[in-house]
């Protein structure tokens, strides 16, 4: 087929699922990916980027759906952009997931001749987010709003950040877009009771004169909001992030939120006064209750705080933590190192099984909080250190070396640099948990050539509904 140009309508066989999620279809060799079309599907998409060897398309007409596909349970399905394989059945969502995990470490680290366990499957499928982030906009009446596209519900409004409207919307920013907020209603990846929070804080904000912050002038008051629950404890922090200036109505505020939701244990206000379009990390003020909540996971009672990184869905989070339990293998009798540590959950976790475990992370205040949490869990054989992984290594004077190196780390995975260091520690074994397939790829060829065989690997379903698929693998010396 010649080149498609941009614009151009096409009609489309959809055979595969690319990495992240976009349908795959292909005419003459050349690969069209198309958002929103799932495998099965025959489509009549329109081209929205040529390249020289792929284009990228979305749909616009369902011709003939995939026995493989359903319909979307959430009503703002099509305009925020999230939750994009909800048009999947489960069982064809877990498979692809498992799929993904098997291309990525064949085709990106080379990497074959390992166990595959079966996946482990998300229980619930909806309502698991323990933390969620909205942000707050300047916006249009929902009768003047610009579409997010064709896909785009009849009535759901998607408020334009840029214009100087009064009603501020309450929501997600549109995929790739920072002028856009679709305002959310009900989003099913959380409760009812924070969903109602939400709804809460916009209505007051509407009511409060002041405005939301607009990024291209760079003014306005209210920023974001970030909602942490503790699945297993009830509790709930509520974190308000504005820009500079005093917060309207402030009593005001406190006596509604906390008499119309007695489960805030923690209610914050956040300032950031910088450029960036970011949630955390700011000073904040406690406005009601504490400056944390608590989480309990595999019997473990963890202290939150607003910088906290934790794993978002708690239930599914226990679920990986026993199958990463089980990888190590622990004796009792081991030394274990745990990189990228957090506020310590996997540590106290292997703490149970193990002589002592030794663990590094960047963020200071999530060592304090992971000291502070082998305290309230007695907890004696964890000793936590702040600094990056790679320095912190390097400079270690070791006794003795590990006999288990777990790490967990960010979606960017592992530099090398970091991983050579790891590699210096000489552990007969690593137990890797990752959220992205493709940089465990990456890391897994270079401890391959170090002489790590991948033993093994499992899937945990994390995030139902998403492409995004967790993965715990392990690696023994050759």
């Amino acid at each position: 087929m010649e080149k498609p140009f941009k614009s151009q309508e096409l009609e489309l066989d959809i055979d595969s699922l690319a990495f992240g999620g976009r349908g795959v279809a292909r005419q003459d060799g050349f690969v069209i990916f198309v958002e929103g079309a799932v495998p099965g599907d025959r489509v009549r998409a329109v081209v929205t980027r040529a390249r020289r060897s792929y284009a990228e398309a979305r749909v616009v007409e369902l011709l003939n759906g995939s026995p493989e596909r359903k319909s979307a349970e959430c009503a703002h399905f099509g305009t925020c952009g999230g939750c994009s394989w909800q048009t999947l059945t489960y069982e064809a969502q877990l498979r692809y997931k498992q799929q993904q995990v098997i291309e990525c470490l064949g085709h990106i680290g080379g990497i074959a001749g390992f166990e595959l366990d079966e996946p482990i499957a998300a229980d619930p499928f909806w309502r698991y987010r323990n933390k969620v982030e909205f942000s707050f906009a300047p916006g249009l009446p929902a009768e003047s709003a610009e579409p997010a596209g064709p896909a785009a519900p009849a009535g759901h409004a998607v408020k334009d950040a840029t214009s100087g409207a009064a009603e501020i919307a309450l929501g997600f920013h549109l995929p790739g877009e920072w002028r856009h907020v679709v305002d959310i209603q009900d989003c099913l990846l959380h409760s009812q009771e924070t969903n109602a929070i939400r709804n809460n804080i916009r209505g007051f904000a509407r009511e409060s004169g002041a405005a939301a912050w607009d990024q291209k002038t760079e003014t306005g008051f209210w920023r974001h909001l970030v909602l942490r629950e503790g699945i297993n404890t009830g509790e709930i922090m509520v974190n308000v992030v504005t820009g500079p200036g005093e917060f309207p109505d402030r009593e005001k505020f406190v006596k509604q939120m906390t008499a119309a939701h007695p489960r805030i244990e923690s209610l914050i206000w956040s300032v950031n006064d910088t450029r960036a379009s970011v949630a955390t990390g700011f000073p904040f003020t406690v406005l009601a209750g504490h400056d944390h909540i608590y989480e309990e996971i595999c019997g473990l009672r963890l202290k939150v705080s607003p910088r906290s990184f934790m794993q978002t869905n708690t239930l599914m989070a226990e679920r990986l933590y026993e199958r990463a339990l089980q990888y190590a293998g622990l004796s009792g009798e081991e030394f274990v190192f745990d990189l990228y540590s957090g506020i310590g959950s996997i540590a106290l976790y292997l703490a149970r099984s193990c002589a002592g475990v030794f663990g590094v992370e960047i963020v200071e205040d999530a060592v304090q909080l992971a000291d502070q949490n082998a305290r309230e869990n007695d907890v004696d054989n964890c000793r936590f250190v702040a600094g990056k992984v790679r320095a912190v290594l390097k400079d270690l004077a070791m006794d003795q070396r590990p006999h288990l190196v777990v790490l967990d780390p960010p979606r960017a995975g592992a530099s090398k640099k970091e991983v050579q260091r790891i590699i210096e520690l000489d552990a007969p074994r690593i137990v890797y948990i990752s959220c992205n397939a493709s940089t465990l790829a990456g890391n897994a060829s270079q401890l391959a050539e170090a002489g790590y065989g991948l033993i093994k690997a499992s899937a945990v379903d994390m995030f139902p509904h998403t492409p995004h698929i967790e993965v715990v693998a392990l690696f023994e010396q050759g």
